[in-house]
C-alpha cells in the first residue's frame, strides 16, 4: 500500500512497515546498509501532517514514523523519526493498531497532533503526563472499542500493545511489547 493509505486509515500509534523492495546490502558495506535502513524498517505512526497552505508552493501531506519506539534502542539511535510524503515511492504496510482500551498521550491540537506514547490504562497515561515537561496541548485520548470494532469489521490489521516508559527515562521514548 502507499503512504497515502496509511495517512487515511491508520490511527496514531499503529505499527507501520516501510520498504523499497531491495535486498539488504552486505553488513560490511556500512554506508549502503545505513542508506537501506532509511528506506526499509518498522516504526510507530507518531504524526500525520496535512499539507500546509502556502501561496506559491504546497508541500505534500506526510506521515512521521518513530523507529526507536520499535527497536528499543532509543539511546543508541537518538529517537530516530522519519517523515515520508504521501507520494513516496516506498511501500507501506499497517502491521498492527493500538488495542482497544489503551490511551494515547498526545501533544498538539487540530491537525498538528504528535503521539508521545501509549499507556495501558488512564492512570498510567496520567503518570506519563506528570513526567512530561510542562507544555501546552498535552492530552490523553482513549482507543475506544467502537473504533477498534470498525477496524475489525473493515478488515484492518491486528492490534499491538505499546508501553510507555517509566519517568526514570525520557518521556518521549516508547517501547513495544508483545
Amino acid at each position: 500500500m502507499c503512504a497515502y493509505h496509511v495517512y487515511e486509515n491508520a490511527p496514531l500509534g499503529s505499527l507501520i512497515r516501510f520498504c523499497d523492495g531491495t535486498p539488504r546490502p552486505a553488513d560490511e558495506k556500512v554506508a549502503e546498509v545505513e542508506a537501506w535502513e532509511r528506506r526499509n524498517g518498522t516504526g510507530l505512526l507518531a504524526m500525520k501532517d496535512p499539507a500546509p497552505e502556502l501561496r506559491s508552493w504546497v508541500p505534500p501531506t506526510s506521515i512521521t514514523l518513530r523507529l526507536s519506539a520499535v527497536d528499543g534502542n532509543a539511546a543508541d539511535n537518538g529517537d530516530l523519526s522519519l517523515t515520508f510524503s504521501v507520494d513516496s515511492n516506498l511501500r507501506f504496510e499497517i502491521l498492527a493498531r493500538p488495542l482497544a482500551g489503551t490511551f494515547r498521550v498526545l501533544r498538539g491540537s487540530g491537525s498538528a497532533v504528535e503521539l508521545l506514547g501509549i499507556a495501558g490504562d488512564r492512570a498510567e497515561a496520567r503518570h506519563y503526563l506528570r513526567a512530561c515537561p510542562a507544555g501546552a496541548g498535552l492530552r490523553i485520548e482513549e482507543e475506544t472499542a467502537d473504533s477498534h470494532a470498525a477496524d475489525v469489521v473493515e478488515g484492518r490489521s491486528a492490534s499491538v500493545r505499546v508501553d510507555i516508559p517509566r519517568p526514570t527515562t525520557r518521556p518521549d521514548r516508547l517501547r513495544v511489547s508483545g
